[in-house]
């Protein structure tokens, strides 16, 4: 886990910082049923200390980010109106899941979960759009002390997705008839600004080039080529993920008008993304930073 995931928000407080979010998912758990349980402070204190997410945030800032997640919490009234924030202070995949089993592992620390508890995971769960086929081994690892485990292995899932991702915006540049050395150069940076897309810059160069230069048949066309990609996507969950990161490389101002952007349309009928899905996928694809480098 530590070789995972430690470099997607290791280090010293950040503007803004994602780890926030994470300590607010779980100071929401702790006071979901009205209980601060000892229990659950110390899972709490635990993760923070030890959890590679949290590597090198210093004693001094673990305090300020604990005030500010609590005056936060305090504002939106309850651990349940808080969480729609949560999640707009989460856009990346890794780090809602890392969030909700959090949670869920401070929730379940008293060895129990109680009615208020369920209530807010499931709240939480809508508001980080985390599918039960994701949300219920969380809770299950969570609540049996494996939680790194399978966060690991979503972590690396997630990441095996890339080549898949280079080979839908190669398609994307290829549609607008812009598959040349500049198009790679800006996705190798976009890809890099979102954490479930970041390799160092070889990897994505070589990931890239790959994509970029693939063999295709003299009548290729974009729709059967993303097909083809689609078949290698079984989970909707995962297509769904697609479909926001394509949605974020638009200019953020174009993204509610996803209807009448081509390429979009391709990826949703070739996904088989339904209309209600595609309006939460512009949803979360506006929760990532309007100032990030987009091929776009």
């Amino acid at each position: 886990m530590e070789r995972s995931v430690k470099g997607l928000l290791g280090g010293g407080l950040k503007p803004n910082d994602p780890r926030r979010f994470l300590i607010e998912a779980m100071i929401c758990a702790m006071n979901a049923d009205g209980v601060a349980d000892p229990r659950e402070i110390a899972a709490i204190e635990r993760q923070i200390a030890s959890h590679p997410l949290f590597h090198g945030l210093g004693a001094t800032a673990s305090r300020t980010l604990i005030e500010l997640s609590n005056d936060a919490i305090r504002f939106a009234g309850s651990a349940f109106g808080r969480a729609p924030a949560i999640a707009k202070g989460l856009p990346a995949r890794i780090h809602r899941l890392a969030a909700f089993g959090m949670a869920a592992e401070v929730a379940a620390a008293d060895d129990q979960l109680v009615d208020g508890e369920l209530k807010f995971l499931e709240v939480l769960r809508i508001a980080l759009r985390i599918a039960p086929v994701e949300s219920e081994p969380l809770v299950e690892h969570a609540s049996t002390g494996r939680l790194s485990e399978y966060l690991d292995d979503r972590y690396h899932r997630i990441k095996s997705l890339i080549p898949v991702a280079c080979e839908v915006f190669a398609l994307r540049a290829l549609d607008r008839g812009m598959a040349n050395d500049d198009a790679r150069f800006r996705i190798r940076d976009f890809f890099a600004a979102i954490p479930d897309l970041a390799l160092t810059t070889d990897e994505l160069d070589t990931e890239l080039y790959q994509a970029f230069r693939k063999p295709r048949a003299r009548d290729a066309q974009v729709f059967g080529e993303l097909s083809h990609v689609a078949q290698t996507l079984p989970a909707l969950v995962d297509r769904y993920w697609m479909m926001v990161y394509t949605l974020v490389a638009e200019t953020p101002a174009t993204v509610p008008s996803w209807r009448v952007i081509p390429f979009t349309g391709v990826v949703q009928a070739a996904f088989q993304i339904t209309d209600t899905d595609m309006e939460l996928a512009v949803v979360d694809a506006l929760t990532f930073p309007l100032a990030m480098p987009r091929p776009a």
